[in-house]
């Protein structure tokens, strides 16, 4: 059998392998859900499952140490974090084009734009393949997050609404 199997592989010198994603429909039911990469796994490109999966565990249990009822806790948890995993996963696959480049042309393309993001006048690039590749910050109900104001990037604290 498992000659066959290789006997299907291309030929030798050419490594492949498959990057697949699951996006579930819905999370949970009731009193039960699923957390972190069981529900929204990004993908081994993205690195970025630890994360999520910890950021999201937060919002449930502290509905939950608050007394809201686990059904409630549960769909609000679905209904807040979903869109943030979703995002993340959109990002995930737009970018597993320049993580896996499909052709020689997409290899020196993106030889010549590392290139250009190491120069010292484009600081703005590394801005925007950041953003690209790992798209913007979520920012939820009551969080406390960075403020960026100004040219030399101060930070201050605020909570949102």
């Amino acid at each position: 059998m498992a000659d066959r199997a290789l006997a299907q592989c291309p030929p030798p010198g050419i490594y492949y392998d498959q990057v697949a994603q699951v996006v579930m429909p819905r999370w949970g039911n009731g009193r039960v859900t699923l957390v972190g990469d069981a529900c929204g796994a990004v993908s081994l490109l993205a690195g970025q499952g630890a994360s999520l999966g910890i950021a999201g565990a937060c919002l449930p249990a502290d509905q939950l140490v608050a007394g809201v009822p686990v059904p409630t806790a549960l769909a609000r948890y679905e209904r807040t974090w979903k869109p943030v995993v979703e995002n993340k996963q959109r990002v995930a696959r737009k970018s597993a084009r320049w993580d896996l480049p499909e052709s020689g042309g997409q290899v020196l393309a993106r030889r010549l734009v590392l290139k250009l993001a190491r120069l010292p006048r484009l600081p703005r690039l590394d801005r925007f393949f950041t953003t690209a590749f790992v798209g913007t910050t979520p920012h939820l109900p009551g969080q406390s997050v960075p403020a960026v104001h100004g040219s030399r990037r101060r930070h201050r604290r605020r909570t949102l609404r």
